[in-house]
């Protein structure tokens, strides 16, 4: 099983990487909370949809995203997972739950292939982040994303206008429980979700997106379902990031192949 160490180093990289990226702007003062970039993608910081929470898990799919369905189906909620090629294990070994969590209406979408910091990359580094993906995901669903997370939620224009071109929505969050940093404090991480939810005055307001890691069995087997439970207690509706932002289903994958021997 590889180390958690790992997401250890995510958090460092975090840090450095966001120096070079596009900053992320405090959602609170965008009051649309979408930011189209002149010739680049939407950029997504927070739901649009008063009283909705978008649960989204990061760097999957892992051994632990089968436990993880079950405890959506057993509350008939959905999240958004942001699935990798090759991270904690290539996507084609973990299809079948890949499959799962599409057919149970979860939205599925990008990571990139195995979490580089795109906007270190050249052009044709970073669109192979992409379609390795894209090709993956056609194999096992049949459609490939229109919406992404940039890894380390780093941006900058050049990669911005990449995501443009293969009209992806990037999703970054209003709010990270910051597993990456205390893998096994279940205090930690929950503390975020009761100081986001314990506040009724949230519910009039736009609804929020939480970056968590699925690839952390504390957060995906106990912080999950006890999230959702606090949130459905809190009067929340539980959807994917399509939903809290209005977008129909239809708009969420593609089936279109985008030409990309122009970064060749």
């Amino acid at each position: 099983m590889p180390s958690f160490f790992r997401l250890a180093t995510i958090a460092a990289l975090f840090t450095a990487t966001l120096v070079s990226a596009v900053p992320i702007s405090d959602p609170n003062s965008n009051p649309s909370f979408l930011q189209k970039r002149a010739g680049g993608a939407t950029v997504v910081y927070r739901c649009t949809i008063p009283g909705t929470i978008a649960i989204t898990f990061d760097d999957g799919p892992f051994i632990y995203t089968n436990g993880l369905l079950d405890i959506l189906r057993s509350r008939n909620v959905k999240a958004t997972f942001f699935f990798n090629g090759n991270t904690y294990g290539r996507i084609e070994d973990f299809a079948a739950s890949v499959k799962s969590a599409y057919e149970d209406g979860h939205q599925v979408a990008s990571h990139t292939w195995d979490h580089k910091d795109l906007t270190t990359l050249s052009p044709g580094e970073a669109v192979e982040e992409l379609t390795k993906l894209e090709d993956a995901f056609r194999g096992i669903i049949g459609v490939r994303p229109t919406y992404m997370r940039p890894p380390f939620g780093s941006l900058n224009q050049p990669v911005l206008d990449i995501l443009g071109q293969r009209n992806y929505t990037a999703v970054v969050w209003s709010q990270d429980t910051q597993d990456w940093a205390h893998p096994d404090d279940f205090n930690a991480s929950y503390q975020v979700y009761e100081q986001l939810l314990n506040n009724t005055e949230n519910l009039g307001q736009p609804g929020h997106i939480v970056l968590q890691h699925e690839v952390n069995q504390v957060t995906a087997l106990q912080i999950a379902p006890m999230a959702i439970d606090l949130a459905l207690v809190r009067g929340y509706k539980v959807v994917t990031v399509g939903e809290c932002l209005g977008d129909p289903k239809n708009n969420w994958y593609t089936t279109s192949v985008i030409d990309s021997t122009i970064y060749d």
